[in-house]
């Protein structure tokens, strides 16, 4: 059985040395912003990691990026009520 949610992921595949965000797909990033996005994840900073991860995926996965980050933002506001009652949304 397959998740019926999807996780963000900041990945460096060590073999080869490719750096991805992986959503839907994989979306190749240099290495220092794949390093950036995963410490702004893992720091709760998602305006962050999705500023640097648009600055740097190409063009055609953006549309991608800000639905993922707009989907999770909705998501955690459902199941959290502290991040619904924060003041600072600002992906939203």
């Amino acid at each position: 059985m397959g998740q019926k949610v999807k996780n963000v992921e900041a990945v460096t595949d060590y073999a080869d040395n490719r750096h991805f965000l992986r959503l839907h797909r994989d979306i190749l990033l240099p290495a220092e912003a794949c390093d950036a996005v995963r410490r702004h994840l893992t720091a709760g900073r998602w305006e962050e990691a999705k500023q640097i991860s648009l600055e740097h995926a190409p063009e055609d996965a953006h549309a991608e990026i800000e639905l993922f980050f707009r989907a999770t933002a909705d998501r955690l506001a459902e199941t959290s009520p502290a991040v619904e009652t924060a003041p600072e949304r600002p992906w939203r």
